[in-house]
């Protein structure tokens, strides 16, 4: 009797620590979390030909996405949509101007993602990867004290982001992660300021911390 107790004990704690069956195939995932924005540049395209800064409140992403993790290979190819918000704050430069500026800023991602997963214990992966597509960057702020507009920015950009972040197979079909990402919209278009004229605005960069689920279409199926 002993002999089957401690047996069954065993196979309890095997089951226990055994890592998740992780799915393979094609899986649906959503994340939201925290988006800092860096400064925008805006740079003056005749004299004096100064330069100025618009900044903006940290804000919040929200992404989905749908992908294809490999069975025989630790790679994840997946489309990602993404959006993520700000209030605008401060602006600074064109001569020392400064002063309280009002709006916001959003940026709409569509994004094309390469990930690599490393296990590193039972039910657990790091992950790294970046991706790449076209972002759309709006924002047009306007000066708080006197409601006149500054800039107005409404445009298509090729962005790219990389990416680094840990899993945990919570289910046969289902996997929590954070992750934290590096988003870079490159254009720098030409556009007209009411306040100084014609200017470039500069590429806009933001750090990204995000958590959420993935869920697997196909999980596998139970063993005998």
């Amino acid at each position: 009797m002993n002999r089957k107790i401690a047996a069954l004990a065993g196979t309890i704690v095997l089951g226990a620590t055994a890592p998740a069956l992780a799915g393979d195939g094609f899986y649906v995932g959503l994340g939201a979390g925290w988006d800092g924005q860096n400064d925008i540049s805006l740079d003056e395209l005749r004299a004096p030909f100064s330069g100025g800064q618009i900044s903006t409140n940290d804000g919040a992403i929200v992404a989905g996405t749908l992908g294809f993790k490999f069975p025989m290979f630790p790679i994840r190819l997946e489309f990602e949509s993404g959006y993520d918000w700000h209030s605008v704050s401060t602006f600074t430069g064109f001569g020392g101007a400064a002063g309280t500026v009002s709006g916001h800023n959003n940026i709409a991602s569509e994004l094309f993602n390469a990930v690599y997963d490393l296990p590193v214990g039972p039910g657990w992966n790091l992950y790294g990867g970046a991706g790449i597509g076209p972002g759309h960057v709006y924002f047009a702020p306007t000066v708080t004290a006197t409601g006149a507009p500054l800039a107005y920015v409404d445009h298509w950009a090729l962005m790219w982001q990389v990416i680094g972040g840990a899993s945990f197979e919570i289910a046969p079909d289902a996997d929590l992660f954070v992750d934290y990402r590096y988003r870079d919209a490159r254009a720098r278009d030409i556009i007209y300021t009411p306040a100084v004229g014609p200017v470039i605005s500069g590429q806009t960069t933001e750090n990204v911390v995000m958590a959420g689920v993935r869920f697997y279409l196909f999980p596998p199926l139970p063993g005998p």
